[in-house]
């Protein structure tokens, strides 16, 4: 039986929109988790390239979350003061802004469709990276924008055409004003925004042909955004990002000497920098993560897109089921694991390239999974140590994520970085982190006893491996 609370409880909700599902998590000032529900969505895909989500589906999900909610808390629902959200970076959507109708499914981040596509802008990779702080890639949105408005049945002189983040999208269906905004975060990642002034690019928007008048505002990270209108009850939505800018504010404000990893289907390291980055030889990004109106926050960060994509890979191919709990599980024949050179959903950081994955040696379908997962703990050491070099050494390596549940992993990274691994016994990186942000400065999180350390061992077999897997590395990315 849930206790009642008088009105005079300040809970905040966070919704956060995932890849595999919508998550709703309500938290009191403390940030004890009151609920958690969740509703499933389907991920579609055609091919290695076509990933997309049904946006129809997205809008139900999120009003799923919220009609679970409303039933598990009944009285207790009004105590939900305000709500934040963070999405899917790098997914958007094209769709009515009269209506609402979606003129095309959600392309999802992971999607690769214009891979083939990038060859006109080749030459202008420095100017984009210098402008947006990434590099030219199909993950960001930019080309697919593009060919989608080839694709789409309405045309560009549509007045009521809209592109925009997911973000965008929900907005319009969820608050009261149907505003057509989106905050810098997921902005930033449609490769078409200026990372240093936080304004859509001219020269971006000319370079790919896209419009400005189809593309939301962009407003701060911490702004009004309007009221979600649920059972006559007003909820201020006052904070939107993305999931990964969101995550690396799960403890609060990162240390000068840490990064953060957050590994689910794609793997992300961030490290906080004070001022907008330049980087030009390390092929890093340069991310928002937080603007107020005044003040911005970014970090450097490296990206791994084929981490638990590319063990959803294998296990598919292969029909394995509970793969997770085998893995954590496993005891290989041989300490003589085979190499995997990962290039599911294509390498990101520091290396930008289309590779075929391949193995490396002979080993069951499980020393196969284990292969893999160290190639995502190959691959982040990497980035890591060019972070190290490009900005601030690393002394400590804090992780989040489904995949960094795995003992194992963190074992491994822990192992061959030679940095201590910490990781929060709070797994709701993303949401946590949402929750920091709608806090601001009066809320302080408690770094305790609710953490587990992993300190680097000596594996000689794994270091073994590491060299050989960066040769390869180097042979196929030549």
């Amino acid at each position: 039986m849930l206790t009642i609370f008088t009105e005079k409880e300040n809970w905040s909700l966070v919704i956060d929109q995932g890849g595999h599902a919508t998550r709703g998590i309500v938290f009191d000032e403390t940030r004890k988790q009151i609920i958690a529900v969740e509703s499933p969505i389907m991920t579609i895909t055609q091919g290695e390239l076509i990933v997309e989500h049904d946006a129809n589906e997205m809008v139900h999900s999120v009003f799923d979350v919220m009609d679970q909610l409303y039933n598990k808390l009944q009285e207790n629902f009004v105590n939900i003061k305000q709500a934040g959200i963070a999405t899917q970076r790098s997914s958007f959507v094209c769709w009515d802004k009269q209506s609402g109708e979606a003129l095309t499914p959600i392309i999802s981040w992971q999607d690769r469709r214009t891979v083939n596509e990038l060859t006109p802008y080749m030459s202008q990779q420095n100017k984009i990276h210098n402008i947006t702080g990434l590099y030219l890639n199909p993950h960001y949105g930019a080309t697919k924008i593009a060919w989608c408005l080839r694709e789409t049945k309405s045309p560009l002189s549509n007045e009521n055409l809209a592109v925009g983040p997911l973000a965008s999208f929900i907005f319009f269906h969820l608050l009261n004003n149907q505003p057509f905004v989106v905050d810098p975060a997921n902005a930033s990642r449609m490769l078409l925004m200026d990372y240093k002034t936080m304004e859509w690019s001219n020269k971006m928007l000319e370079l790919f042909c896209i419009p400005r008048h189809l593309l939301p505002s962009i407003c701060p990270t911490k702004f009004s955004y309007g009221d979600i209108i649920y059972k006559e009850h007003a909820i201020p939505l006052t904070i939107c990002t993305g999931d990964q800018s969101a995550a690396i504010f799960a403890e609060g404000e990162l240390e000068d000497d840490a990064v953060f990893v957050n590994v689910g289907t794609g793997a992300f390291v961030q490290q906080r920098c004070n001022q907008p980055p330049k980087l030009k030889k390390e092929k890093l990004l340069a991310s928002v993560v937080y603007f107020d109106g005044q003040n911005s926050k970014y970090v450097i960060e490296g990206t791994v897109n084929g981490a638990g994509r590319a063990l959803e890979w294998y296990a598919n191919q292969h029909g394995l089921i509970n793969y997770q709990t085998d893995l954590e599980t496993a005891i290989p024949a041989s300490q003589e694991l085979p190499i995997f050179i990962n290039g599911v959903s294509g390498l990101g950081s520091p290396f930008w390239k289309e590779i075929d994955s391949k193995f490396i040696g002979v080993g069951d379908d499980i020393e196969n999974m284990l292969a893999i997962m160290e190639s995502v703990v190959f691959l982040l050491l990497v980035n890591i140590k060019v972070i190290d070099r490009a900005n601030q050494p690393v002394k400590k390596i804090y992780i989040g994520g489904g995949i960094a549940q795995s003992d194992s992993f963190c074992k491994k990274l822990a192992s061959i970085s030679g940095i201590p691994v910490i990781r929060s016994q709070q797994k709701e990186a993303t949401s946590c982190g949402v929750f920091y942000l709608m806090q601001g400065k009066k809320f302080e999180v408690r770094r305790d006893s609710d953490r587990k350390i992993f300190v680097s061992i000596a594996d000689n077999p794994l270091k073994n491996r590491f060299l050989k897997w960066n040769d390869e590395m180097e042979k196929c990315t030549k």
